[in-house]
């Protein structure tokens, strides 16, 4: 390491004990204070490890906020690594203390720096997932059942595997972390950064997150964030089920994988392994009981409309003069038609069953035209072509109750066929495409939402009909 700390002038170098990683690593200090993170492995890694530098530097042009790569070589140590250094402290120390809303936000940004990384693609060569995983699946049943330890209720777990490895077919291959959670993230200046990614590798990028059991254990609003940042919205179903099946291999492997770790290790994988029990209720349903489906956050707005840079939770009574913002979004075709959607009929609400545009509340980190186009998305189906949508009409709305919002109308010219939209369950459960005189007389006849949610309304339909 002496030729290192020579031709790079660092005057200090502080050894780091922490990680399971067979690297030695260091923190160094140039002379004008600069700190990096210096990593040394031995000479027969040279391969391992050039890959691993690459690998990095690529993940790093997509914007990643991780470890830098700054530069590799061979030293009279062997391979080394030079990154740069995170002035920062670890996500599993600090997230705890942070308030729900804003572990529920970190999620929300760690799941889109993941979806980010996943657009890697594997190479051409690699082996097709349904035989990969199976194959390794094999293997694993074939060590836990070997190690001589066995855990209580084993046989939901191994029923479960077996009942659905056809969910493996068909799944495409992109580059994965290898290790994402929260023990290999950081917080620097407020910013979420991704670390240790020696476990690199590539394969269906839904199996990343068998390690979300451990951000589960440490913060429910974390997790749940995690996955509705991956998938901007509520994970599909098929995902849980593929969840259910990842995690279930992985907590057959953590058995055997603590052995020689002693008993400690082994009590804490044999704890995990009833932790996923119940939250599968036995691996009989893929939706986990920490994952909070209901829960939603917003972005609490000043006077003027700007974020604050605060959190609130919906359903919880907002602050005096703290405002959120409400997205309505109506198409229009080219026969002077708008396309409405009736609201679910059994949500428990004064006004479930009546007929409305699309809409809802803009969720923490949208600006309004991404809230319009997930909301589209999400009730109907339907991708609008931003290109094509405009900001007819913003105002500031207060409700009797004293909540504060901003109402944003936005319209698109968008055409489809009704046999193109679908319906989200419990929100939505019809829709047609309308004149502006059938929808007036829909709201005198008190089919359509009265004129206090739409002010706008009798200037839209003028100004396009």
């Amino acid at each position: 390491m002496s030729d290192i700390l020579k031709s790079k002038r660092f005057e200090k170098i502080e050894y780091i004990e922490k990680g399971w990683s067979r690297d030695k690593k260091y923190c160094v200090t140039e002379t004008n204070g600069i700190k990096y993170l210096l990593r040394i492995s031995s000479m027969d890694r040279y391969e391992n490890r050039k890959e691993l530098f690459g690998m990095l530097k690529q993940v790093s042009d997509l914007g990643t906020p991780m470890c830098q790569p700054i530069e590799f070589g061979t030293c009279d140590d062997g391979v080394y690594s030079l990154l740069s250094w995170i002035n920062g402290g670890d996500l599993e120390t600090i997230l705890p203390l942070l308030p729900e809303t804003e572990q529920y936000v970190l999620g929300l940004q760690s799941g889109k720096i993941l979806k980010k990384m996943h657009s890697i693609p594997a190479p051409d060569s690699q082996e097709e997932w349904f035989i990969r995983f199976n194959n390794k699946a094999d293997r694993v049943i074939e060590w836990y059942k070997g190690c001589g330890i066995r855990f209580d209720g084993d046989d939901y777990v191994l029923s479960y595997i077996e009942q659905n490895r056809h969910l493996l077919k068909n799944r495409s291959q992109y580059f994965q972390h290898g290790d994402y959670h929260t023990g290999n993230m950081m917080i620097e200046n407020d910013e979420l950064i991704i670390i240790d990614f020696d476990r690199y590798d590539f394969g269906d990028p839904w199996e990343e997150f068998n390690r979300i059991i451990f951000c589960a254990k440490l913060s429910h609003y974390f997790a749940t964030g995690q996955l509705r940042g991956y998938f901007d919205g509520e994970p599909p179903e098929e995902f849980f089920k593929l969840l259910t099946f990842y995690i279930s291999v992985n907590t057959l492997a953590a058995i055997p994988w603590a052995i020689p770790y002693g008993q400690s290790d082994v009590d804490t994988m044999m704890n995990q392994t009833q932790d996923v029990l119940a939250w599968f209720d036995n691996m009989h349903d893929p939706v986990p009981m920490w994952y909070l489906g209901g829960y939603e956050v917003w972005d609490v707005l000043d006077a003027d409309g700007n974020k604050t840079g605060r959190y609130h939770e919906r359903g919880k009574p907002m602050a005096s003069g703290d405002y959120h913002l409400v997205v309505h979004v109506w198409k229009h075709n080219g026969k002077g038609e708008w396309l409405i959607n009736r609201r679910a009929l059994n949500r428990g609400t004064s006004i479930d069953g009546y007929w409305e545009t699309t809409g809802g509340a803009a969720l923490v980190g949208d600006d309004s035209l991404t809230a319009a186009l997930r909301e589209a998305k999400e009730e109907l189906g339907l991708i609008l072509d931003p290109q094509k949508g405009t900001l007819f009409h913003r105002i500031a709305r207060h409700g009797d109750d004293g909540r504060t919002w901003f109402q944003d109308a936005w319209i698109f010219e968008h055409d489809c066929l009704l046999d193109d939209v679908h319906f989200q369950e419990n929100e939505t459960c019809d829709a047609m495409w309308a004149s502006a005189e059938k929808i007036r007389e829909m709201i005198k006849s008190g089919e359509f939402l009265s004129e206090w949610f739409y002010p706008y309304l009798n200037e839209m339909l003028e100004k396009w009909s």
